[in-house]
């Protein structure tokens, strides 16, 4: 039997009147909690029920999206929130009308579904039993009224929903075509999550992978900075929970939930109210999370939940896409860096290549030429592009087949390194000796694929190691004639005594004395070869002084005078006026110009010999030349004239000596000594001594 608490309070409101107030607070609230809240005010009012309470559903999900309450019975308001609860349930089947639910110690409660022919909205819950059939009438078509309303409303929020998320998601591809950094599209994404879903700061955290196990929490509120915290562990706090789980949470009052961890889950200068988090997922794996704390005017709600959700998903790819592009970029920064770093490599190697004094070039297993440096290219008269691809013997040495005594095919297909001493003879020329190394390079499957030729030039290292064997010959003929020289000198002395005696007592007009004087010169020319050596044997003192170039030249052609007037030889002496003096050892100078001048009559003959001798000065140097118009010199001789004990005149007539000591007399007043000759035509000695 019906309650007397089931009677309408006004019998004359009628239902039509109750569902066009309805509908008319639908459509003066924009949002439906609003909305609900009003419509069970006023059922509690025309029913004269003591309170009650209504659950609406999410759409396409299957818990409750969020409840209006109005003095519901205690007992009744935890079974509101409370999962799996005997009203849960009821929201959750398709009744076909109403139905009364008691349970001990509970006050009974009616509930009515909220519902449409397509789907269940949610339960309309009344304190108190059966209703009458008046007010059941009038509860179900206040209940289907409610449920339409709810689902234009939903589907109208859903749509709004979707072309909120199109639009965000827009906005967040459109940043993809700008310069703004992963940092900045990140402040860009959370900004406008913030504001859609009308919060008080967004969050985002992205897991790098590190094995350290800590994770960065990245949150923004109005101030427009981010405010970064740091946990110990993916595994702290609600937000830890999403990550491992990889499902959202959404809590309205966090403090009071066990899991809420203060330090992680709450954002420094917020007083922690409520938090929504979905995660980020990339094929079922978790790459982090965005999250909004703090609903401004109420709390999240299932739905709320569901919209973040579903943007999440867009999210993490965009945010894995971003982070793909970011890594990208590092390695094509790395790679530039690289491919920098090899070029500057190559063009250091190949500077090197290219500006080594001696050859070096790379042929390949068939001596076709790969690389050339300049040096080889030049002594080939031919451009390196020019001679690569040709056949090394082929372009190199006019050959049509390798080299006789070429070892390159044991480094080709021996893998030896090799050395030999090559020659290269040149028209009118000594031949140039070339040191000629080759060695393997090796491919990546340990074969030798290429060989590299590297030739110096050793001509002058080798002459100047027979110089070397030469001076210790010198050495020791220096020592002998150390030993000897007073032996023979004192002979010596006792001959030319006697001579010049001899030439005194005799008349002149004696047979005698063109014999006398004979032996005279043999002596002097002996004393002179005995002095030489001891020159070479020994390092001589020398006593420098200032000296009058002029003077010291003067005293070596009075000399020679008598020899000058024998060979009938004209011989002219140039001096400069204002020569300045030089520090010089006088004796050693005048035997230098004596050797000269002696050379140069010996090369123009007995008859018709003309001799220059002049002396200049330039800036702080001296210049003495001394030309003849003899025979000259040839150009095989001419590098050779200082050498010791070599000589152009006949067996008997030289010994080699007295140019070498010139050189050395003149290298040890600082100066030089140069020499031009043309066969036939003459030789010029030019001589240059510093002014001190």
């Amino acid at each position: 039997m019906a309650s007397q608490v089931g009677r309408l309070t006004e019998p004359n409101i009628t239902a039509q009147e109750v569902s066009e107030t309805i509908w008319d607070i639908f459509a003066s609230h924009s949002d439906v909690r609003d909305a609900l809240t009003e419509t069970l005010q006023l059922i509690i009012k025309v029913t004269r029920r003591s309170g009650g309470a209504m659950l609406v559903q999410v759409p396409d999900a299957a818990a409750p999206f969020f409840s209006v309450c109005d003095q519901l019975s205690p007992e009744w308001q935890n079974q509101l929130v409370l999962p799996n609860s005997q009203l849960q349930q009821a929201g959750k089947i398709s009744n076909e009308s109403w139905q009364v639910i008691q349970e001990v110690d509970c006050p009974p409660v009616l509930v009515y579904p909220i519902k449409i022919p397509a789907c269940q909205q949610g339960i309309l819950v009344l304190n108190g039993d059966e209703p009458s059939e008046q007010e059941n009438q009038l509860l179900s078509k206040i209940c289907l009224d409610v449920a339409r309303l709810l689902f234009v409303g939903q589907n109208h929020f859903r749509a709004f929903g979707i072309a909120g998320r199109w639009n965000f998601l827009e906005d967040m591809f459109v940043s993809l075509n700008t310069t703004l950094s992963l940092d900045e599209i990140q402040m860009k994404m959370i900004t406008g999550l913030r504001d859609s879903f009308n919060a008080e700061a967004g969050i985002v955290v992205l897991l790098d992978g590190n094995e350290d196990g800590l994770v960065f929490k990245k949150s923004l509120t109005d101030s427009h900075e981010w405010i970064v915290q740091v946990g110990a562990g993916p595994d702290l706090g609600l937000l830890g929970k999403c990550l491992q789980s990889g499902e959202a949470v959404l809590s309205n009052a966090p403090l009071q939930d066990e899991n809420c961890n203060d330090n992680l889950d709450n954002i420094p200068g917020l007083e922690l109210q409520s938090l929504l988090y979905a995660p980020l997922l990339i094929d079922e794996h978790v790459i982090g999370m965005v999250g909004l704390q703090n609903k401004i005017g109420g709390n999240f709600s299932l739905y709320d939940q569901y919209l973040l959700t579903s943007l999440a998903n867009s999210i993490a790819t965009l945010l894995y896409y971003l982070q793909n592009i970011q890594r990208l970029s590092v390695f094509n920064a790395d790679l530039e860096a690289q491919n920098w770093e090899l070029s500057r490599s190559r063009n250091t190697l190949r500077s090197l290549f290219d500006n080594l004094p001696d050859s070096l070039y790379i042929i390949d297993n068939q001596y076709r030429l790969i690389a050339v440096n300049m040096a080889r290219a030049k002594r080939a008269n031919l451009e390196p592009r020019m001679l690569v691809g040709k056949q090394c013997y082929e372009i190199f040495y006019n050959r049509e087949d390798p080299c006789t005594g070429c070892l390159v095919g044991e480094t080709l297909f021996n893998r030896k390194i090799t050395q030999r001493i090559g020659r290269q003879w040149e028209e009118g020329e000594e031949p140039m000796e070339w040191e000629i190394s080759t060695y393997p390079i090796i491919n990546e499957m340990d074969q030798v694929v290429q060989a590299i030729l590297y030739e110096r030039d050793v001509t002058e290292k080798n002459r100047l190691e027979a110089v070397l064997a030469q001076s210790e010959k010198l050495a020791a003929v220096g020592q002998l004639a150390a030993g000897i020289a007073h032996e023979i000198n004192n002979p010596l002395a006792v001959v030319l005594a006697n001579s010049q005696m001899l030439q005194r007592e005799l008349p002149a007009d004696s047979d005698l004395q063109e014999l006398v004087d004979l032996i005279h010169r043999a002596g002097t020319r002996a004393l002179h070869v005995v002095r030489n050596l001891l020159d070479l044997s020994r390092k001589e003192r020398y006593d420098f002084a200032p000296t009058n170039i002029n003077t010291t030249i003067e005293r070596a052609l009075q000399m020679l005078r008598h020899e000058l007037m024998d060979r009938n030889t004209d011989l002219v002496f140039i001096p400069s006026k204002d020569l300045p003096e030089v520090m010089a050892s006088d004796d050693h100078l005048q035997g230098v110009w004596l050797n000269i001048i002696l050379n140069a009559m010996d090369a123009s003959g007995k008859d018709k010999g003309k001799i220059k001798v002049t002396t200049s000065h330039k800036g702080n140097e001296v210049k003495i030349t001394i030309s003849d118009n003899g025979s000259g010199i040839a150009p095989k001789d001419l590098k050779r004239i200082f050498d010791p004990f070599f000589t152009t005149k006949d067996p008997g007539k030289g010994t080699g000596l007295g140019l070498s000591v010139c050189h050395r007399v003149i290298k040890q007043h600082g100066g030089h000594i140069q020499v031009d000759s043309k066969v036939g035509k003459g030789t010029t000695f030019t001589i240059v001594l510093p002014v001190y």
